[in-house]
């Protein structure tokens, strides 16, 4: 893949510079057309070029301390300054990742101590340009005190990595890296369904996107631009990548708004509470009971599993009975029925609709219960 990329891009090079030559007797102006660029670049060195941008879109004190190990159950108690904390997006020549594809461009918003935030966008004109390109990355990483995306960790920062590997700089050094994807998915993916930046932007960021381009297209906007030097739609690209960063950064304070409480947001309780409990137990403990209350049931198992940390069993047994009617849901119920409420003819029933349910290891569970005590019920009955 990485050496189809390598000939498809020498051939666009090889292919632009006979177009030149042909074109200079007809009038053609394609090196001049290159020169066209969107405004507001800097040229760093030949073939990278970098942007700044600045807007306010949110007036939080880029002091404030926000609790990161909402985000993933893999980072601990952790807290980091606002203004520590940097968004990154990247747009490649593809969406399949590796060795066959090379990012292009990035983008590196900061909330600044004014309240506006800052993106700094880079850019290569072609692809033997991709380690300057890389090095600008590792610089703009060695400043961050955390990393931010969406859908980073299985695309943006392994690709950050392979391509710094395919060209001889080495692993990236360790950063603290959230991908906002997983905690958008808890809160938002049972009422909403699709959670891509796209629509959480329109849900709920309130943000309209006009003359957007279809991230489908970014890829053949960069090799239209090294064939034949155009530059029309590249700025709309430079556009959706800004536009990516800024809509993170919002985002990632809504979802933290929402499950600090505060602010209220529409979301899915029990996904809310998964991404409480991590900060705060009373807190999740709070939002499964109302929606227990409610007769969401599935709010049922996590809310057993807090009252089992805290090492409180009798309301956890209390609500097997809540528990919903699925394989695992009534195989507890059967338990609850024999050792609970003595009910040997309703545990046996439980467990009978469980064992035909169930799959794997369960269902051979359900089977050896519901032969036990079909047993255990016929020697009560022949004495």
């Amino acid at each position: 893949m990485a050496g189809n990329l390598r000939a498809r891009l020498s051939r666009i090079r090889g292919n632009a510079g006979n177009t030149f030559e042909k074109a200079k007797d007809s009038g053609l102006v394609h090196q001049k057309q290159r020169d066209v660029f969107p405004e507001g670049w800097t040229i760093l060195q030949a073939g990278l070029r970098c942007r700044n941008t600045c807007s306010r879109i949110d007036h939080r004190d880029s002091a404030t301390r926000l609790c990161l190990n909402l985000f993933s159950g893999r980072i601990g108690s952790l807290d980091v300054a606002l203004r520590d904390i940097v968004f990154f997006d990247l747009e490649t020549t593809g969406l399949s990742g590796g060795s066959g594809t090379v990012a292009f461009l990035a983008a590196f918003g900061r909330y600044e101590d004014d309240g506006t935030i800052s993106v700094r966008q880079y850019f290569i004109d072609d692809y033997p340009s991709e380690p300057d390109f890389l090095q600008c990355l590792e610089e703009e990483f060695a400043r961050a005190g955390t990393v931010v995306t969406y859908n980073g960790s299985t695309f943006d920062m392994p690709l950050y990595s392979v391509r710094r590997t395919m060209n001889g700089l080495g692993p990236p050094a360790a950063v603290i890296h959230v991908d906002a994807l997983h905690a958008a998915r808890r809160l938002w993916h049972r009422t909403i369904g699709d959670c891509s930046l796209g629509k959480l932007e329109a849900e709920f960021l309130g943000v309209v996107r006009e003359d957007d381009i279809p991230g489908s297209e970014v890829p053949d906007v960069w090799f239209d631009y090294l064939k034949h030097g155009s530059t029309e739609r590249l700025a709309r690209v430079f556009s959706h990548n800004e536009l990516d960063v800024r809509s993170l950064a919002t985002l990632f304070l809504l979802i933290h708004d929402a499950v600090t409480g505060a602010s209220a947001c529409r979301s899915d309780p029990v996904g809310l509470a998964v991404l409480q409990a991590r900060i705060d137990e009373g807190m999740a403990e709070k939002t499964l009971c109302a929606a227990l209350n409610s007769g969401d049931v599935r709010a049922t198992r996590p809310l057993m599993k807090i009252y089992a940390r805290q090492g409180r069993p009798d309301y956890r047994l209390a609500l097997i009975p809540k528990l919903p009617d699925d394989p695992a849901g009534l195989f507890s119920k059967s338990v609850y029925a024999e050792r609970i409420l003595g009910n040997l003819e309703e545990s046996l029933r439980l467990v009978y609709r469980a064992s035909v349910m169930a799959k794997g290891i369960l269902r051979e569970k359900a089977l050896r219960r519901e032969q036990r005590l079909a047993q255990k019920l016929a020697g009560l009955q022949d004495h």
